[in-house]
């Protein structure tokens, strides 16, 4: 086999692991959705984390990796930014539909090339500048404040989107000689003191409040709803390997272009789950958002090169 076909193999390769990844991404982010009401926000992010962390270690013992970080400073800052964005964005997706909550979400790169330009000190470029305000422009859209009064939750995943985007700055500055595995379990153990902090917090407190996602404490859980945990903790162990194995096979820019496959598994999740059916206005404002993402992704950059995180990528 020629070295151009061994290329092409690996890089398709590469496009189906990314595709499969953000397929059971959208699935999982949907299933929370869809049984949020049977869990809390602590109680589930501290028993899917602690299953996938549990599962990372026995990947990483059969192949013989070390979870160790090599700079755990940075490495844990990067974790608290993206256990903020978890928190933010499962916080949101009980309230607003799964569509509109990816389009927001995938600002992120936007606001990459922002922090870039403010904390880099790395100039924005024209095709940036465009993308920014060609993606403003899509979160206007896709919020579509003309046809209802926009909820107040919809904040939540521009707020993961930018807590999103710092962990990226981080990690192009700080971590990019870490392995992937140990960032990833060091995410998920940040994760697990996380979501047990919350529910201890409520529960000693006295602020929990039944039968609230985000605020509840610790809800009876039947046999079903233990099965979906172990799904989701399987589907991040899984989501995190096929990354890992995207990256090495084809170029970041290429991966990163495929991620936002994220965005159309959602809207098809969002229909065949809870039947939200975007307007033509949001459909509109989602496309530049995906337009504006994918230019502001692969924009030249000045000075800090290596991959271009993605959200799953984050894990």
């Amino acid at each position: 086999m020629s070295s151009e076909q061994t290329n092409a193999t690996c890089q398709l390769t590469g496009i189906t692991l990314i595709t499969f990844a953000v397929l059971l991404l959208s699935l999982s982010d949907a299933l929370v959705k869809l049984t949020g009401a049977h869990y809390s926000l602590g109680q589930l992010i501290l028993m899917r984390s602690l299953g996938a962390g549990l599962l990372l270690c026995l990947w990483a013992w059969a192949r013989g990796r070390r979870l160790g970080a090599a700079r755990p400073l940075w490495v844990t800052l990067r974790s608290l930014c993206l256990v903020a964005m978890w928190f933010f964005y499962y916080a949101a997706l009980p309230e607003i539909p799964l569509a509109l909550a990816a389009a927001c979400f995938y600002t992120a790169p936007l606001w990459m090339a922002l922090l870039s330009r403010v904390v880099l000190g790395e100039p924005l470029g024209l095709r940036r500048s465009v993308a920014v305000v060609v993606g403003a422009l899509g979160v206007f859209l896709a919020v579509n404040p003309a046809a209802a009064m926009p909820s107040p939750y919809v904040v939540l995943p521009l707020l993961a989107a930018f807590c999103y985007a710092l962990s990226g700055i981080i990690t192009w500055s700080r971590c990019r000689s870490e392995q992937p595995v140990a960032m990833a379990f060091n995410l998920n153990v940040a994760l697990v003191v996380a979501g047990g902090g919350l529910v201890a917090a409520l529960s000693m407190t006295g602020a929990g409040v039944e039968g609230s996602f985000i605020f509840g404490v610790w809800p009876a859980l039947g046999v079903v709803d233990w099965a979906i945990l172990g799904l989701l903790a399987a589907f991040l162990m899984i989501i995190t390997v096929s990354v890992a194995g995207a990256y090495r096979m084809a170029p970041a820019p290429v991966i990163g272009l495929f991620d936002n496959a994220y965005l159309v598994f959602a809207a098809l999740w969002g229909v065949a789950f809870f039947g939200q059916i975007p307007s033509p206005v949001e459909m509109a404002g989602m496309a530049l958002i995906l337009a504006a993402a994918i230019a502001a992704a692969r924009a030249p950059r000045a000075r800090v090169d290596g991959p271009t995180p993605t959200r799953i990528a984050a894990k």
